[in-house]
């Protein structure tokens, strides 16, 4: 069964998500706070996390820091600004959603990024090691290499470049980016492209701000063009 961890301060929210996660099929802990947390994530190994930015001991965004690239994250919000949702983002959060939230809408975002994150192993035509000049990507191991140096990604920023690696000088289009990586029901805004090419071009670019491996074509979208190693 699924295992999902609600972390957020709030009693009365606590309770409400694990009984309509519990209904859904899920099996849930709750934590208050980073502390209970931390020690949850050691015993029970969740599937997923739904996470607070407003913890009492600890923000949620240094809570997010520690479990970048260990656990998907929804990042749960009740500031309405624009800093929070990037910041999550940013730091590997899958998604974000923004209290307050319909029951509805936030089960079809645990599907969606369960679906994402639950990867199985690569078919037998897409298991080997793609090479794009001096980048390296290992499907099936899960690894890049920028001139045989190791890369640390984000799931999301390692299927955002396994795609574009795939077809190398190709231009996709920011909906087929939507589509092909967050999924075809993906809710969110747009926007969440901008921040993860502005990730993989600091993780990736000898210059992020003037790029020349990940550019953007006014109008049309984003392409990957190999560099010489």
């Amino acid at each position: 069964m699924t295992k999902i961890l609600v972390v957020d301060d709030d009693p009365l929210l606590r309770q409400s998500l694990e009984f309509n996660l519990e209904e859904a099929g899920y099996q849930v802990r709750t934590a208050a706070n980073a502390r209970q947390a931390l020690a949850q994530i050691e015993i029970e190994r969740p599937d997923l996390i739904l996470l607070d930015v407003g913890l009492p001991d600890m923000d949620g965004l240094s809570l997010l820091r520690l479990l970048r690239d260990r656990f998907p994250v929804i990042f749960l919000t009740a500031r309405r600004r624009e800093l929070d949702e990037v910041l999550g983002l940013e730091l590997g959060a899958e998604d974000y959603i923004t209290k307050p939230f319909h029951k509805e809408v936030l089960l079809t975002r645990i599907r969606m990024v369960l679906r994402r994150t639950q990867r199985p192993r690569p078919a037998s035509g897409d298991s080997r090691a793609i090479i794009a000049g001096d980048l390296e990507l290992d499907p099936e191991a899960h690894t890049v290499t920028l001139r045989g140096q190791p890369v640390t990604l984000s799931p999301l920023e390692f299927r955002l470049l396994h795609l574009l690696m795939k077809a190398p000088n190709r231009v996709f289009s920011v909906d087929e980016l939507l589509n092909q990586v967050w999924g075809e029901h993906y809710m969110g805004e747009p926007q969440i492209i901008y921040v993860y090419m502005r990730e993989l071009r600091n993780k990736l670019e000898a210059d992020p701000g003037h790029p020349r491996r990940i550019v953007n074509v006014r109008g049309a979208g984003y392409k990957l063009i190999p560099q010489d190693p």
